[in-house]
This record gives C-alpha cells, sequence and structure tokens, in this order.
C-alpha cells in the first residue's frame, strides 16, 4: 500500500514539473507570434546538450539536413518542421502548423525559441497563412475557433519542447536497444 501511495504521488509530482513547462505564445513586439521557453539541465555539459538535440533532430524529422538551417557547434541549432494535422479540425478541415525553432545552448540551460508560425494547408502546402490573424490590436479574437486554435499551438509546440529535453535528460529513449 505505501508503495503504491508513493509511486502515485512520484507520478504526481513528475506531471505537476513537466506541467510548468509549456510554451505560451503571444504577440512580440514586432507584431509576430512567438513562443519562448528556458528550461534548466543541471549537470548537462553545452556540448551534451548540443549533441543530443542534435540526435533529437536526427531520430525526430524525416531529413535531417533539409530540417536545419543553421549550427554553431555547443551553442545554437535552427530549423524548421511541420507537424501534420495539428490545428483544426477548422471549417471541416484538420491544417498542418509550419514553425521554426531556435535552439540556444549554455552551460546547463537550454532556450527553446519558437517563430514563424504559420497554419498550411493540407490540399496546398505551399500556402502558408499568417496565424497573427487570430489577434487584433494586440489582443486575441475572442472568438471560440481562434482561442482552441491557440491552445492547439501552444499544446503542439509545448509537446515537442517536452520531448526535446525528454530525450537530452535521457528519460525518452527515441531508439531501443532491443531489436
Amino acid at each position: 500500500m505505501k508503495t503504491s501511495i508513493t509511486l502515485f504521488l512520484l507520478m504526481f509530482i513528475s506531471a505537476s514539473i513537466l506541467g510548468q513547462q509549456t510554451i505560451i505564445t503571444k504577440l512580440n513586439e514586432n507584431g509576430k507570434l512567438t513562443g519562448q521557453l528556458i528550461t534548466e539541465l543541471k549537470g548537462k555539459t553545452a556540448e551534451q546538450i548540443y549533441k543530443k538535440s542534435e540526435e533529437w533532430i536526427a531520430y525526430t524529422f524525416t531529413n535531417t539536413e533539409s530540417v536545419t538551417q543553421a549550427k554553431l557547434e555547443s551553442k545554437m541549432l535552427r530549423l524548421i518542421g511541420v507537424s501534420q494535422s495539428a490545428l483544426g479540425p477548422l471549417m471541416g478541415f484538420n491544417f498542418d502548423l509550419f514553425y521554426q525553432i531556435q535552439i540556444d545552448i549554455k552551460e546547463g540551460r537550454i532556450r527553446f525559441t519558437v517563430t514563424e508560425l504559420k497554419q498550411v494547408s493540407q490540399s496546398s502546402p505551399y500556402t502558408k497563412i499568417a496565424l497573427e490573424l487570430m489577434y487584433k490590436k494586440g489582443k486575441l479574437k475572442k472568438n471560440k475557433r481562434f482561442i482552441k486554435l491557440k491552445n492547439q499551438i501552444d499544446e503542439t509546440l509545448s509537446s515537442i519542447q517536452q520531448s526535446l529535453i525528454s530525450h537530452i535528460i535521457g528519460k525518452e529513449k527515441i531508439l531501443k536497444d532491443d531489436w
């Protein structure tokens, strides 16, 4: 009984800690929709974080070379990506979420910044719609559809960030050794 209570408390505390790791998108001073989250990674060197981040990109995205936009050894990685069917249904259709992520690395911490957020039509992947249209005079429009869309964006980006952090700290193994 004590073991199950202890296990439950550990799961609750872990969920609470991970729950705090949420990216909240907002308009920046230039009117662009962005999100940022800084995470402490105690005991990890900048080089370890960089190598694990590169490994995560390789396992997470299909074509690493086309996704990776910039690299500065042990300091920064910039990539672009698309989360399929992340947004919707809007008007009966699901849409993809296009994003640019910059991962800034220092000793024991990482900054995950998301920019260039766009809604992409699945039937026409070259048509990107600025998500800033959800805002009017710097504030999110009070339409249920826009509130739901913003929540979907924040959840998708938080999930991507948490996947990266889990891989860096060794909590999530992308490649299983038991094959």
